[in-house]
């Protein structure tokens, strides 16, 4: 595994239609908060950015918004959701109960190389945090987990999982980019990545629940703030 790739590449995206591709590199570019909470993405521009005509930008921004990973804004364009915290606290809290649930179907399957790829990871996430490489965390923070429910072996579940991220990108990358990130992170991942190894799938789960909860406290917070405020 190339531990500094930008993401694994998916079976068959190569070959796909070019909508299809569209679709998929605006979906990773929410995942990874490359686009901001209210960006607007415009088809002329997309389509300009991407050297294609505007049909097949405009289908995939279409079916992106049939999944509320988008919103249909003004005439030919569309944008990412302004921060509502409450949603996106509740988004994070169905990420925990999901992943958690993924990460149990997945020790028994993960092998002892992936499982050093993992801990690879987790080490190079500690130097990210330590020198302040938050674009690297970022994306290897997805390669670590994605790792990991890919071996659920079930699509559908890993599905879900894969829309949340898309959902929760924009803001947990700001979130990310603006403030340091907690010190716990510097040994969670390390410890998820142990107990894979040790093959208890029951304390991965926890640990994957206690990460990915950080969102639901954070932006719960938010939510608590605006309301002392209005």
């Amino acid at each position: 595994m190339k531990t500094t790739d930008k993401r694994k590449i998916t079976k068959g995206v190569a070959q796909a239609p070019l909508n299809d591709r569209i679709y998929q590199s605006v979906k990773w570019s929410l995942t990874i908060g490359e686009y901001f909470p209210g960006s607007v993405l415009s088809i002329r521009s997309l389509a300009r950015k991407m050297g294609t005509s505007t049909m097949p930008v405009r289908e995939a921004l279409a079916r992106l918004a049939s999944e509320r990973l988008l919103q249909s804004s003004v005439k030919r364009s569309y944008k990412v959701a302004e921060l509502d915290s409450k949603r996106v606290a509740d988004q994070f809290f169905l990420r925990a109960r999901l992943e958690g649930i993924a990460t149990e179907l997945a020790v028994p399957n993960l092998t002892a190389t992936q499982i050093d790829d993992l801990e690879a990871l987790a080490h190079m996430m500690v130097n990210d945090i330590e020198t302040g490489g938050n674009e690297n965390y970022i994306v290897r923070n997805y390669n670590f987990h994605f790792s990991i429910y890919a071996a659920s072996q079930n699509e559908e579940l890993f599905w879900s999982i894969e829309r949340l991220w898309a959902l929760t990108g924009p803001y947990l990358a700001q979130v990310v980019r603006s403030q340091n990130m907690p010190d716990e992170w510097q040994v969670l991942h390390s410890q998820i990545a142990s107990a894979i190894r040790s093959r208890n799938a029951a304390s991965a789960a926890r640990l994957i629940e206690k990460d990915i909860s950080w969102g639901v406290s954070t932006f719960a917070a938010h939510t608590s703030g605006e309301q002392k405020q209005s």
